[in-house]
């Protein structure tokens, strides 16, 4: 399943990277995120409940940002499995300044991810929307952090 979509945030691009690749931030924002904990190989162990449609499951497993290029961009790789299935993914972020507004920034990301058991029981239109939400209602929440 390709996944692609942008977010506007209400601040410069420093700022927005540091709210986006802070490991205690995302922990707070990630919806259903339960534990997210640094590893010694700079991944960090997750732990996270989701719901798509009546499939409900709690997932645990790995994120790594890789190819960190501060403050324009970055590539997230995720693998987790639980009860329901698995869920393995990587995507690339793009930070810029929003076009004629260099006090807001333009967050990009496109990537894929792949899931497997009960979970892709689902259908491919269902998990796609769930995903999208899952990927707004994150954003909202890095928004919050945002300071003010």
């Amino acid at each position: 399943m390709e996944l692609t979509g942008t977010h506007t945030f209400p601040a410069p691009q420093a700022v927005v990277w540091r709210v986006l690749t802070d490991p205690q931030t995302l922990r707070r924002t990630l919806p259903g995120c339960q534990a997210f904990e640094p590893r010694p190989d700079g991944s960090y162990h997750v732990v996270m409940s989701i719901g798509i449609a009546s499939i409900r499951g709690t997932y645990t497993g790995s994120v790594e940002l890789l190819d960190e290029l501060p403050p324009d961009s970055y590539t997230l790789k995720v693998a987790a499995r639980g009860g329901v299935g698995f869920v393995d993914g990587t995507g690339h972020f793009a930070l810029a300044p929003a076009p004629g507004d260099a006090a807001r920034t333009l967050v990009s990301y496109a990537g894929h991810a792949q899931a497997g058991g009960k979970i892709a029981g689902v259908g491919q239109r269902l998990l796609k929307a769930g995903a999208d939400l899952i990927a707004g209602q994150f954003f909202k929440a890095l928004e919050k952090e945002l300071p003010h």
